[in-house]
């Protein structure tokens, strides 16, 4: 049995500029381990959500949601289970030029939360249609340039319609009054968001109450205080939920 079940899998074959992607695939690890291996390609690891131990080589490295290794072909490495949280890992197989250095670096919050909504736009099996190819270019871009010392968010482009849905769940009005205001009923206009931007209605208005939380957090607010500026009542289920969108708990993700 796979020590990983694929939820996404697309064989691709994307030349440009001396580089091959082949293949773009998004795994969720089962209790097992992955023995170590090796490719003859190049292969790109980042963890979504959830947290587990990147072997590499020799090496044992700690890994949660943001981390992201570059593994050149010929490097052994595998995986070990960590905590109770089964990681979520997106998985590039790609050709380059000629490498052996092993690249790790961290991808901040902001930045999974836009791959995540590119990611939305990609079928999981099928046929991939030329409209299906720039959200899967924007991603390699993302993940394969050199990192910003800004670290800025992925150049998506908002549509006006998402930036009005913006404003008015930050103003936390029900869903049907935002539907209503743009002239949709409520699954119309989730439907309308997730064509265009490549999140419903629900889950704009997650991505908004992780930056609020986030954000608060940031500037070492207590959980309680966290909740409330995400629009939660309850802080243990602020808790649940915040730990569901990030792999962490409030007070672990502020540590890391």
């Amino acid at each position: 049995m796979l020590a990983w079940s694929p939820l996404l899998v697309q064989k691709i074959e994307i030349h440009a500029l001396g580089f091959v992607l082949r293949k773009l695939q998004l795994n969720r690890h089962r209790e097992a381990e992955v023995a170590s291996h090796s490719h003859s390609y190049h292969q790109l690891i980042l963890y979504l959500s959830g947290e587990g131990v990147q072997i590499l080589r020799d090496r044992r490295v700690e890994a949660r949601a943001g981390d992201l290794f570059m593994i050149p072909p010929g490097v052994s490495h595998g995986f070990a289970m960590a905590g109770n949280s089964r990681p979520l890992c997106l998985v590039l197989e790609y050709e380059n030029r000629p490498g052996t250095r092993i690249q790790h670096r961290h991808l901040p919050q902001s930045a999974l939360n836009e791959l995540h909504a590119l990611l939305a736009r990609v079928p999981t099996k099928g046929r991939l249609q030329l409209s299906d190819y720039p959200a899967i270019l924007s991603v390699v871009a993302r993940l394969l340039e050199p990192p910003k010392s800004d670290d800025s968010p992925l150049p998506v482009t908002a549509s006006p319609l998402v930036v009005r849905v913006r404003e008015s769940l930050r103003t936390a009005k029900p869903f049907n009054e935002i539907a209503r205001e743009s002239g949709y009923v409520r699954d119309a206009l989730s439907r309308r968001l997730k064509r265009e931007h490549g999140l419903s209605l629900r889950g704009l208005r997650d991505q908004e109450r992780l930056q609020a939380a986030q954000t608060a957090l940031r500037e070492d607010a207590g959980i309680g205080a966290a909740a409330a500026k995400a629009g939660f009542d309850d802080p243990n289920y602020f808790s649940r939920w915040f730990r569901k969108q990030t792999g962490l708990t409030p007070s672990a993700w502020r540590r890391q």
